[in-house]
């Protein structure tokens, strides 16, 4: 007896290029993040094959009504979009992954056929002509990259639902099984860009209580990529022992990671100001180290021809019963001292 499944495919569009002019490591975290989003806004129980690259390859055999699929890709699209958005206004990296991740788009796919699984080992996967069939659709003649696709065979089965579909289009392509006709509307994003603006950090008003300016040599959006990436803190920062943080996360605003100082392990946040167009800039702040209410530092940097000027500001505020503050200051001021030039070090190497 033949069984029939609704296969569902959320693809993201631009991948190829993405990936492929795109420092790698940065975005197959980009790509992951949204994978994810996709699978946590599953509303209505789809169950995943497999993870396709830049798809997610998913069906069900309980069929939903069209108008819950219209809102499950819609969820999908926006929870997508507004990731995308809030990446944006939230990056600190200044990569080409990161930068121009803005433009990826997401698309969806959905094909009613017959079902039949194949078992290799342990691995149980859907098999058959309308797998096949589903994935040649990813290849078509629609002039958008934002669009939900569904195939002539998904129409016929939901035509009693046919006002649902009245806005799609008509169009079909010639693939190596013959003439496949679908439909397709494209997708708009509900999410508005002002409603997911990062709140800026306002630096302290007053002095900072260390303050330093170095002069290096090389490139201000490297050097800033070096700064931000967690992996290298240990490299140059010597106010710590070591950082645990998740290596499958880009550090940005907001991004929480921990610090381990002595016995101590302090909670950061990753901190982002406002700063003039020819600035690069990176700061945290805790609020859990000891004796300190609150610690924030913030590091600018500034291109000038082909050295780049560096500043450091560092703001402690001291809780109120603790006495010995000078030394404390002392302590950091020292540190901090180490660590820029361990820095200068690291970030002249990367020119050189």
């Amino acid at each position: 007896m033949k069984e029939y499944a609704l296969y569902f495919m959320p693809d993201i569009s631009g991948f190829t290029n993405f990936v492929t002019s795109t420092e790698i490591e940065h975005s197959k975290h980009i790509i992951s993040e949204l994978l994810e989003i996709l699978l946590d806004n599953n509303i209505i129980e789809l169950k995943l094959v497999e993870i396709e690259g830049d798809a997610l390859f998913m069906y069900t055999t309980d069929f939903p009504l069209f108008s819950e699929l219209l809102v499950q890709s819609k969820k999908m699209l926006n929870a997508f979009s507004e990731h995308i958005q809030r990446y944006n206004t939230s990056r600190i990296c200044e990569c080409g992954a990161c930068v121009s991740a803005q433009d990826l788009k997401i698309k969806f796919l959905i094909h009613y056929g017959e079902i039949s699984f194949m078992r290799v080992k342990d691995i149980v996967k859907p098999y058959g002509a309308d797998v096949i069939k589903i994935h040649r659709l990813l290849k078509n003649s629609i002039p958008s990259d934002q669009y939900l696709l569904i195939s002539q065979s998904t129409l016929d089965f939901y035509k009693e639902e046919e006002s649902s579909i009245s806005e799609f289009t008509i169009n079909e392509d010639v693939y190596d099984h013959g003439i496949s006709q679908y439909a397709f509307t494209e997708l708009k994003p509900i999410a508005k860009p002002s409603n997911i603006e990062v709140k800026l950090t306002s630096k302290p008003s007053r002095e900072p209580e260390i303050n330093f300016n170095i002069e290096i040599s090389g490139d201000i959006n490297k050097a800033i990529n070096y700064i931000s990436d967690l992996r290298n803190r240990t490299k140059w920062y010597k106010l710590i022992n070591n950082l645990e943080f998740d290596d499958f996360r880009i550090n940005q605003a907001k991004t929480i990671h921990q610090c381990i100082v002595g016995s101590n392990v302090v909670n950061v946040e990753t901190l982002k100001w406002e700063l003039n167009t020819s600035e690069r800039g990176y700061g945290e702040r805790t609020y859990d180290m000891p004796n300190i209410d609150d610690y924030q530092y913030y590091i600018t940097l500034q291109q000038k021809n082909q050295t780049l000027q560096l500043n450091l500001e560092v703001f402690v505020r001291f809780s109120k019963s603790f006495q010995d503050r000078e030394k404390t200051i002392m302590f950091l001021k020292e540190a901090w001292l180490h660590s820029i030039f361990e820095l200068k070090i690291k970030l002249n190497n990367l020119s050189s």
